[in-house]
């Protein structure tokens, strides 16, 4: 399942793990999510509970994962996760751009599914 992340000077694309927490997020798609940044991480709450299924303690460069505390969907280019969390998908353009977007403190990524 591909989708865009549009931040606001470009868009990378990702696909979307085919598991049960992973198909929950796409179908929420297109939403609007304010990105916080931490480390060499993008997180935002999704406003939805999709619980917990697999939690992993790392994430590679270039994943997305859930956080079931908070309900964030977490961006991760260099960060392990404060907390275990899933793995739900993965960047398959060039993750390093969202190293400009993390300098900004704030962003907002508009995600939709990819056509």
């Amino acid at each position: 399942m591909n989708i865009k992340l549009a931040f606001e000077n470009f868009t990378l694309t990702a696909t979307v793990f085919d598991t049960r927490i992973g198909r929950s997020f796409y179908e929420i798609l297109p939403c609007t999510i304010n990105l916080s940044g931490w480390g060499n991480e993008l997180y935002g709450s999704i406003g939805i509970d999709f619980g917990s299924d697999s939690p992993v303690a790392e994430i590679p460069a270039g994943g997305l994962a859930y956080s079931s505390p908070g309900n964030y969907l977490c961006i991760f280019y260099g960060q392990r996760p404060a907390w275990p969390v899933e793995h739900i998908g993965e960047i398959v353009d060039d993750w390093q751009r969202l190293e400009s977007v993390n300098s900004a403190g704030v962003s907002v990524s508009a995600l939709d599914r990819a056509a």
